[in-house]
């Protein structure tokens, strides 16, 4: 059985590990960024060109100013599309912030797949890319009230994100907070055999209403979010490149090999092998 160590993640090249706040801009190649997780928040913005965002089993196509917020854990990757292509980064740690946090904040930043692309019809994305701007300038120009600057720009750039989109209001969402013990439990025994009637047990309904109660919290069934979460762990280990296939299959609880592969390859467009192949130089 394989286990994670809490350890083992990207390192982000923090310039002050006490304030640990990033930005860079990758540009000029084909893979802008290679396949990698971290336990960071980060902040891409486009800053040219197209671009095709992966952010677990998903692929997005992100045009000119368009910007995404990747969520702590999230297995990412960005791709040229255009010879102009180019994005910057804004990426830091989620100490920094955490004490301004309720623990139903924290579960809103921090939740499987909250991640998104904001879009300018979004009503608050003139406003949000202003202000993400400003946070990357103050980084690059350092004034003397630089970490006061920051923390506040980053705490503004996640009221915004809550109040622009439906993904972080989970706060509102009354399902969502019955059938968390279920989420908690899938996230915890991923690995072992899943049942629906050991979720629905957990809060205390019948199989049938909790599928529902879990889909309208989720827009996915339990089954699905079972198997998201398994890829995206699956992923995880293909990064790392110390595992072979079977070991990964096995330790993320699909019932066979074979069934890994063709799920696996049905949701990312190639086999687990080709994968690990082409995430073996980490950014």
């Amino acid at each position: 059985m394989i286990t994670l160590a809490n350890n083992i993640y990207k390192f982000e090249n923090y310039p002050d590990r006490n304030f640990p706040v990033y930005s860079s801009i990758q540009q000029n190649r084909k893979l802008l960024v290679t396949p990698h997780f971290h336990d960071d928040m980060e902040f891409i913005l486009i800053q040219s060109g197209e671009v095709t965002i992966s952010m677990g089993m998903e692929k997005y196509h992100c045009h000119n100013n368009e910007i995404l917020y990747i969520s702590p854990h999230m297995v990412h990757q960005a791709v040229s599309d255009t010879p102009d292509a180019s994005l910057c980064g804004f990426v830091f740690h989620p100490s920094l912030i955490k004490p301004y946090l309720s623990e139903d904040d924290s579960t809103i930043f921090f939740a499987r797949g909250n991640s998104m692309i904001f879009s300018q019809k979004n009503p608050f994305y003139e406003e949000f890319s202003k202000i993400l701007k400003s946070t990357i300038s103050i980084f690059n120009d350092r004034p003397s009230t630089y970490r006061l600057d920051i923390t506040a720009h980053i705490l503004l750039l996640l009221s915004l994100l809550i109040r622009s989109s439906d993904v972080f209001n989970f706060k509102k969402n009354d399902h969502f907070c019955r059938i968390r013990p279920a989420i908690e439990y899938i996230e915890e025994n991923y690995n072992q055999k899943i049942c629906i009637s050991d979720l629905s047990r957990l809060i205390n309904v019948c199989d049938d209403y909790f599928i529902r109660m879990f889909k309208t919290a989720t827009s996915r069934t339990p089954t699905a979010y079972i198997t998201d979460v398994r890829l995206h762990q699956a992923l995880r280990l293909l990064s790392l490149h110390q595992y072979s296939i079977s070991e990964i299959s096995d330790s993320t609880g699909f019932s066979s090999i074979q069934y890994f592969s063709r799920i696996f390859k049905e949701r990312m467009g190639l086999s687990p092998s080709e994968y690990a192949k082409i995430s073996d130089t980490k950014s």
